[in-house]
Formats: structure tokens, sequence, C-alpha cells
């Protein structure tokens, strides 16, 4: 079982390459429903790319974004209902590019991004690289393009 935290470094990568490409945040809705078990019964690109990174998980894709919503790496707007959640509006913050970013500055830097997200970094890493190492084996490199 992968921690949450580093699904949510993945999907906060993979937001950020959605934002650099689209010059915003994705405005598809994410809705969560069920009890014992949650499901994601949306099938929109957003929503079968996310399941991709957290492997085919919607409970641990609920729990990442929620860690990232909470640590104010990403800003999104949710409807509650007694059926479930729906998240919508997703832009990544300006802490969620600072932390990102950040890994070019140095190594405390780094060390900030590895203890956040348990993802460990490479001496001589960019950001290009990150979200291709992270996601590019997963959701296929072409469609990152920064």
């Amino acid at each position: 079982m992968r921690p949450i935290k580093e699904i949510a470094g993945e999907v906060l990568l993979y937001f950020y390459s959605l934002q650099r490409k689209n010059g915003y945040g994705s405005m598809e809705v994410l809705s969560f429903s069920g009890f014992d078990e949650i499901t994601l019964s949306d099938q929109t690109t957003l929503a079968k790319d996310l399941l991709a990174v957290c492997k085919d998980s919607a409970a641990d894709l609920y729990n990442a974004l929620s860690y990232l919503v909470n640590k104010h790496f990403i800003t999104s707007k949710v409807s509650r209902s007694t059926g479930g959640d729906s998240m919508f509006n997703f832009t990544v913050s300006a802490a969620g590019v600072d932390i990102i970013e950040g890994i070019e500055r140095g190594q405390d830097e780094r060390n900030n991004f590895y203890v956040t997200f348990n993802i460990k970094l490479a001496d001589e890493i960019n950001v290009e690289s990150l979200v291709k190492n992270e996601l590019g084996s997963i959701l296929g490199i072409s469609a990152l393009k920064l």
C-alpha cells in the first residue's frame, strides 16, 4: 500500500502539469460517493488520469486531494450532499507551485519536497524531469509537456 502523501505528490504534479499546459486549473467535476467504499462516478479525462495515478483507488484519490487541500497546495470547490462529495475548480496554489519549483533551488527545498510527499529526488533534478519521472510512465510523457 502506497502512502497517501506519495499519491498526493503525484496528483499535485499532475495538476501542475495541466495548469502549465492550459494556463488554468481544471473545471471538471470529480463526484465521490459511497458509505462503505468510496467510488468515483465520473468518466472524464481528469477522473481517468487521476485514477491511473492512484492505481484505480477512488479512496486514495479522495484522501490525496483532501491532503493537498488541507496543506494549501491546491484549491478546489466542494459540494457536499448525503450522496457524497463533488470536487471541482482545481487550481495549484502559490504554495503548490513553491514546493514543486523549489526543488531547483537547493537541497533544503528538495528535502522539504521529500518530507512532504515521500518522493525521493535526484541531486540534479529539475521540474520537467520530476514530472516526467513520476507521471510519464503512468500517463504518457506526451500528455505532460510543460
